[in-house]
């Protein structure tokens, strides 16, 4: 263990104790804990305790068990709920607060980190200590999503790849292979594939377990869920680089990674076998998934056939599903709305075999994408209705997979579907809440809303050129941190309505904007 974590975790618990000995409540302990070492709510409360990760999820079956068939809480779900809001998180809802609360004896608002602008009551005696604070997520309005996403990226530079740190990796590995002469760890590592896929891994490791896991990638055989989970957590930080930076920011580590999980397969042992193969249909998938968002549509398809295929040979049920849901947006953003419903029909139906109400959201909502495209307009609102139900269903844990899926995103698809349909008034409002929900990591899907929400705007009865044209601009704004090459395509699409419009004042801003991200 690395000894600045084991010397860190002696100094918590010997605060705890001294906090503890001096009668001094649970909430105070948390509060000095998250001051001084510069913590989270939710992980200052589970140290001022003293549990573990999984502990707490222990506590949490105990109070609330799964369903048959359902995934027990694992530590994985707490470090996600206390990663968030950064940029390898997942947001806790509001019954996920209040159990945590339960576990940890406290409120709800004390495990959210917001701040506190609450003015003193004059009223009140002054008592030395801070005053409780209700902390809040406050709602943000449409026109607050140029501000939330820049201040996202400014805090967020963990969301850029080091690549000067991954390249010192490999070079001290390759050091201390030569100092214990392994011969084995020497000529994996000369392969400049191995090393591109086993830096991003090894990051972040104490040494001991960075031997461990070289030593596995070189000799698969001793590839272990440990070992996976590393891998795993790299594709879930590449997955939350592209959907703030683009696709550029990820492919080429993907990439990588994929080529190595590839090879370490044939070898793998039986225990760990079937769990391997999924994470190379995931890596493939994901390959699938920026391949498009470049507009490489023959990669794309090639590598969602070879993520279907794994995921089906590893009997993934849940990842089949996502795999199709991809393929039918594919097939749909392409203009082949039918074969896209073909796809979306076979989501649908994996999708309803699991537990993940979640992902049969989802898989209604591309459902009702291929159907509006395809002018079937009852079974376009109809499979819009079912997404809404589903995600009143959903339940709070975060999902492998549609983590991005909620409620925002749905309202941005119900807009795509009311602009096929023709009902801009609807799309207006859709996307006005789809622009307030949005969590501001997702830079994309931000920039696509804004997108829709002028060209409502713009094809409206009395086409209402100004606000029509502010939204494209802010969807142009977005493009400049998120790099895809579909939304500049939709750019171009946008600049091309508002030609009607060139000598309006509120286009003629937006030309030179619009020439710097190759979209005028």
């Amino acid at each position: 263990m690395d000894q600045r974590y084991r010397s860190r975790r002696a100094e918590l618990d010997s605060l705890r104790a001294e906090l503890h000995a001096k009668g001094a409540p649970i909430r105070q302990i948390a509060h000095l804990i998250r001051i001084r070492y510069n913590l989270g709510s939710r992980t200052a409360y589970r140290y001022a305790l003293g549990l573990t990760q999984q502990q707490v999820a222990n506590r949490w079956n105990e109070l609330w068990p799964s369903a048959d068939g359902e995934t027990p809480m694992t530590h994985k779900h707490i470090s996600y709920w206390e990663a968030w809001p950064g940029p390898t998180g997942r947001p806790p809802s509001a019954q996920t607060l209040n159990r945590l609360a339960r576990i940890y004896h406290t409120s709800a608002a004390e495990l959210l980190d917001g701040e506190d602008h609450t003015a003193p009551d004059p009223a009140l005696p002054a008592t030395g200590r801070e005053p409780v604070s209700a902390r809040a997520i406050v709602t943000a309005e449409p026109s607050d999503v140029l501000t939330r996403v820049d201040r996202f990226i400014a805090a967020s530079d963990t969301l850029v790849t080091r690549e000067s740190d991954y390249h010192q990796l490999v070079k001290d590995l390759i050091e201390w292979a030569c100092r214990m002469k392994r011969r084995d760890i020497l000529q994996w590592l000369s392969s400049a594939a191995a090393a591109a896929a086993a830096a991003p891994v090894l990051d972040g490791l104490d040494d001991q377990e960075r031997e461990r896991v070289t030593l596995a990638f070189a000799a698969p055989a001793r590839v272990d869920d440990a070992i996976i989970d590393h891998v795993e957590a790299v594709l879930w930080r590449c997955m939350r680089q592209d959907d703030t930076l683009g696709p550029q920011a990820a492919l080429d580590t993907v990439i990588a990674q994929r080529g190595l999980v590839r090879r370490l397969l044939p070898e793998a042992s039986s225990q760990v076998k079937d769990r391997l193969l999924s994470l190379y249909a995931n890596l493939s998938r994901f390959a699938g998934w920026l391949s498009f968002d470049l507009s490489n549509y023959a990669a794309a398809t090639d590598y969602y056939e070879t993520a279907r295929a794994a995921a089906h040979e590893a009997h993934n049920t849940e990842l089949g599903a996502f795999v199709l849901c991809n393929m039918s947006h594919l097939a749909t953003w392409r203009g082949h709305p039918r074969i896209g419903i073909d796809h979306a029909v076979a989501a649908q139906g994996w999708a309803a075999q699991t537990d993940d109400t979640r992902l049969q959201a989802y898989a209604h909502d591309v459902a009702a994408r291929a159907f509006a495209m395809d002018r079937q307009d009852r079974a376009a609102l109809g499979a819009l209705q079912q997404a809404r139900e589903a995600l009143v269903r959903a339940d709070d844990r975060p999902t492998t997979h549609v983590y991005f899926y909620g409620s925002g995103q749905l309202a941005s698809t119900e807009t795509s579907c009311y602009l096929v349909l023709g009902q801009t008034t609807r799309g207006v409002g859709s996307a006005e809440r789809a622009l307030a929900t949005i969590d501001g990591s997702f830079v994309r899907n931000l920039a696509m809303a804004s997108l829709r929400l002028g060209l409502c705007h713009l094809r409206g009865d009395k086409p209402d050129v100004a606000s029509g044209a502010a939204a494209v601009a802010a969807a142009a704004r977005l493009a400049g941190h998120n790099h895809s090459a579909r939304l500049v395509g939709e750019l171009q699409r946008g600049w091309r309505e508002l030609a009607p419009w060139q000598d309006a004042p509120e286009v003629k801003d937006l030309r030179d904007q619009f020439a710097a991200y190759g979209a005028a």
